[in-house]
């Protein structure tokens, strides 16, 4: 179980759950590195705090609040399974509430027939067993093939913003609104800690190992990737997982599962720049971003 986990559902908020933590202590450590590191997305955000079964009094209630107004945020709600710790919330002038608001993602691993890759469906005909919920972990391939990720930026958002009669581009806000709401986070994400968001998400700092990132759309690492990643959650193979340094333990996309190689890329000593992941032919290949 995560220490910690932020998960962010745009049409209910984002709610920081510390029921991981072992003790206060170690949850007010979490707390507080979460929200100063990125207190600026936080002010203005409908946040929901859970403490799980940690049993606070009221001057650790008290002092959990004072870290989140610290940085601007005034939690609209408090999720706890101790009634102590509801009513020490409580007295401090917060809604509470004992029924989890969100839960992470439930991760499925079943391929669609329609998405089963054509040399594993031959393999089904021939050897008559089912390959439909089987998940075949593979290492992760690196590309020599340089992939411009500058141009098809462009010609996504020609199809995302249709032209007008007059033949104009449309940036209308109904338009805009139809574009994956994303989830920005200014932080390195330690061991123990896991964010999800329903839609697109872009961590600025690096994941570390043991920490785990999840998103339905894309995922962009403004850093190094070293934990685990798992973009296109819901079956969107059409996600993308990108990163200034890709050194995951595992990723995922969709269906799709490929893990580190057993033995160390060499590249990754010289630096290999900015790379992305993505489904091609059923399995998940990484490109090098080429910037010109």
């Amino acid at each position: 179980m995560s220490k910690i986990a932020i998960i962010s559902q745009p049409d209910q908020g984002v709610f920081i759950d510390l029921g991981g933590c072992s003790n206060l202590q170690e949850a007010l450590e979490h707390l507080s590195s979460t929200l100063q590191s990125s207190n600026k997305f936080w002010k203005g955000s409908k946040v929901i705090l859970g403490m799980g079964s940690l049993k606070l009094s009221n001057d650790k209630a008290a002092q959990v609040l004072a870290i989140a107004k610290g940085v601007g945020v005034f939690p609209e709600e408090i999720y706890a399974k101790e009634e102590k710790t509801r009513a020490a919330f409580t007295d401090c002038g917060v809604k509470v509430s004992d029924v989890k608001p969100m839960n992470l993602p439930k991760v499925n691993l079943e391929i669609p027939k329609d998405q089963i890759p054509e040399a594993e469906a031959e393999a089904e005909n021939a050897g008559g067993k089912s390959v439909v919920n089987s998940v075949s972990i593979v290492e992760l391939e690196h590309d020599s093939l340089e992939h411009d990720s500058m141009e098809e930026s462009d010609i996504e958002l020609q199809e995302k913003l249709p032209e007008s009669k007059d033949g104009t581009t449309e940036d209308t806000a109904s338009q805009i609104q139809k574009l994956p709401q994303v989830l920005y986070i200014k932080q390195t994400l330690r061991s123990g800690q896991t964010v999800s968001h329903k839609g697109d998400l872009v961590i600025v700092g690096d994941v570390n190992p043991g920490a785990e990132i999840m998103a339905e759309g894309d995922i962009t690492v403004w850093g190094s990737l070293r934990g685990i990643a798992h973009a296109g959650i819901g079956g969107n193979i059409e996600a993308e997982i990108r990163a200034l340094n890709l050194q995951p333990i595992q990723i995922r996309i969709a269906h799709a599962i490929a893990r580190a190689p057993d033995r160390k890329r060499v590249t990754y000593a010289n630096g290999s720049g900015p790379e992305t992941a993505r489904i091609f032919e059923g399995k998940i290949r990484i490109t090098k971003n080429k910037f010109d």
